[in-house]
């Protein structure tokens, strides 16, 4: 298939998902920052300062090719998805808290993740000495057309027609799935099975660093534990989908592969880290009760 028709598709794609991300959003999502800035500025700052370093950290560890380093950076870089705050919902976690966060991270990586792509693909210098480059104004200009643009469409639409909510699975869902086809059409084209199991390692050690650092670093900081466990699971489930849609386009698909091998671990990350936060808060009542 025509790489212009994978690109058409996973752009369409994208939109539809951010526009549904849009109509579960209101303005009380960012005026929150306000009211709780303690948890919402840690988290920020987690997502988009700290993770990012630590996937830099993890590819030169890993010894990754600059292509391929790019794409862990992008996930380190990510915002947090739509299902981190499914998945805090269903824990009894701080949906307010990952709401806010989600959608903070969201407008704010339009001007930071380019940036974290390029000083990858900077520092991790291809074999033969020159640098891949990435356009990061065109990038920027792109991710808005992509995130902010549909979102702000979604707000517009739900603060209009508050029912508009229940128009969020059909944009979503269709969205999400031509990304994943986009996707599966664009690395199946041109398979590498050793750069496929390369970005298994260094996945795997991002989704583990993710949920240490995600609990541990707020509870120095004295944020309550319930809190604590909702920043985690904004960092470990990531909006890979955006991330996939970005290097599909900007950079090349091989840098797609560790995204895809991070995709694997997140939900089983998430479900641990609520499953743990479940059992503490029984542990922790039975004791209260006793």
């Amino acid at each position: 298939m025509d790489q212009i028709w994978i690109d058409l598709g996973l752009s369409v794609g994208m939109f539809m998902l951010m526009l549904g991300m849009g109509l579960t959003l209101v303005a009380d999502d960012f005026r929150r920052i306000a009211t709780d800035p303690r948890a919402t500025i840690v988290g920020t700052v987690l997502q988009l300062v700290v993770m990012p370093l630590v996937g830099l950290a993890l590819a030169n560890i890993f010894e990754l090719t600059p292509i391929l380093a790019a794409g862990l950076v992008v996930v380190a870089a990510c915002p947090g998805g739509m299902f981190s705050n499914m998945y805090v919902h269903f824990a009894k976690g701080n949906t307010a808290l990952s709401i806010t966060l989600t959608a903070t991270a969201t407008v704010v990586t339009l001007f930071t993740l380019p940036l974290w792509v390029q000083f990858a693909l900077t520092l991790f210098k291809a074999h033969d000495g020159g640098a891949v480059e990435m356009p990061v104004l065109e990038t920027a200009l792109r991710l808005s057309a992509l995130t902010i643009l549909p979102v702000a469409i979604g707000m517009f639409l739900r603060a209009r027609n508050p029912a508009a909510l229940r128009w969020e699975r059909r944009a979503t869902i269709p969205g999400a799935i031509m990304i994943v086809l986009g996707a599966a059409l664009g690395t199946s084209s041109n398979p590498d099975l050793d750069k496929i199991i390369e970005s298994i390692a260094p996945a795997a050690a991002f989704a583990i660093s993710a949920m240490t650092v995600g609990t541990i670093v707020p509870l120095l900081f004295r944020i309550p534990a319930r809190d604590a466990v909702t920043i985690a699971v904004e960092m470990i489930v990531k909006n890979t989908l955006l991330g996939i849609v970005l290097v599909a386009q900007v950079l090349d698909f091989e840098a797609v592969l560790p995204i895809l091998a991070f995709a694997a671990f997140q939900t089983p990350g998430g479900v641990i880290l609520l499953i743990g936060w479940r059992w503490f808060e029984q542990r922790r009542s039975g004791v209260l009760a006793d």
